[in-house]
C-alpha cells in the first residue's frame, strides 16, 4: 500500500496540474478530461470481488502493470490535439486498474496475516496509504519541476516516475502471490461434506462434559 500510494495521488495531482497550468485547461475542462479515470475506477471496484476470488493476488499484479503502462502512454498523448481522444481511453484503462487494486488489496493482504496480527495490520494499512501519498506527491513534484525542455517533457519525467512506482508495486505483489492462493467458493456438496450428518444411531446420543457419548436416558 505504501508503494502503490506513492504513485496514485501524485498521478491525479500532476494530471490536473499539467492540464490547467501548462496546457491552459479551465477547471471544468480538466475535470471532464479526467472523468474516464474516475468512472472506470467505479467499474473496477465493482469487479474487484469477483476477480480477486478468481485470480487472487494476480489481480493486483495485473492492475499495477496496467497502471505502469498508463503513465508512459499518457505522456505523449495529453499534450497534442489528436492524441487527447486516445488519452481518454488510456485514462479509462488506468482508472479501472486503480479501482480494482484499491478495492481488492485490503482483503488480499489481510488474508495472508495470522488472526492475532490482523487488527494491527488493518490499522497499519491506512497509515501506509497516507505516508506513501505524501512522499509520492513530493517526489513526483520534484520530477515534474526539474529542468526539462518544455512542459510536455516535464510531464514525461513525472510519468516515468509513476511507471517506476507501479512496476515496483507489481513486483511486490508477486511475493503476496506466494503467500495467498485464490480459493474457489464452496459449493453445496463441499459444504455438506464438512457438516456432521445426523443419523438414527446418533440422534439419541448426548455428549457429557467428559466427552464420552452416552445414550439418552429414558423416563
Amino acid at each position: 500500500m505504501f508503494v502503490f500510494n506513492a504513485g496514485v495521488p501524485s498521478f491525479t495531482y500532476l494530471l490536473f496540474l499539467h492540464l490547467q497550468s501548462a496546457l491552459g485547461y479551465p477547471a471544468l475542462s480538466a475535470a471532464l478530461m479526467s472523468a474516464p479515470f474516475a468512472a472506470a475506477a467505479v467499474l473496477g471496484s465493482r469487479a474487484a470481488p469477483a476477480l480477486s476470488r478468481r485470480l487472487g493476488p494476480a489481480a493486483l499484479t495485473a492492475a499495477a502493470l496496467v497502471l505502469a503502462g498508463t503513465a508512459p502512454a499518457l505522456a505523449p498523448l495529453i499534450g497534442t490535439g489528436p492524441g487527447r481522444r486516445a488519452a481518454l481511453v488510456v485514462l479509462a484503462a488506468g482508472g479501472a486498474a486503480f479501482g480494482l487494486f484499491t478495492a481488492a488489496v485490503f482483503a488480499l493482504v489481510l488474508a495472508g496475516v495470522r488472526g492475532a496480527a490482523a487488527s494491527s495490520v488493518s490499522g497499519l494499512l491506512p497509515t501506509a496509504q497516507q505516508l506513501g501519498g505524501s512522499i509520492g506527491v513530493t517526489v513526483a513534484g520534484l520530477a515534474y519541476f526539474s529542468p526539462a525542455g518544455g512542459a510536455n517533457a516535464a510531464f514525461g519525467h513525472a510519468m516515468a516516475y509513476e511507471a517506476a512506482v507501479f512496476v515496483l508495486t507489481a513486483l511486490i505483489t508477486l511475493r503476496l502471490r506466494r503467500r495467498v492462493r485464490p480459493r474457489a467458493p464452496r459449493g453445496p456438496a463441499e459444504w455438506r461434506a464438512g457438516v456432521p450428518q445426523v443419523t438414527a444411531s446418533t440422534a439419541g446420543r448426548a455428549l457429557i462434559p467428559g466427552g464420552r457419548p452416552t445414550r439418552g436416558r429414558r423416563r
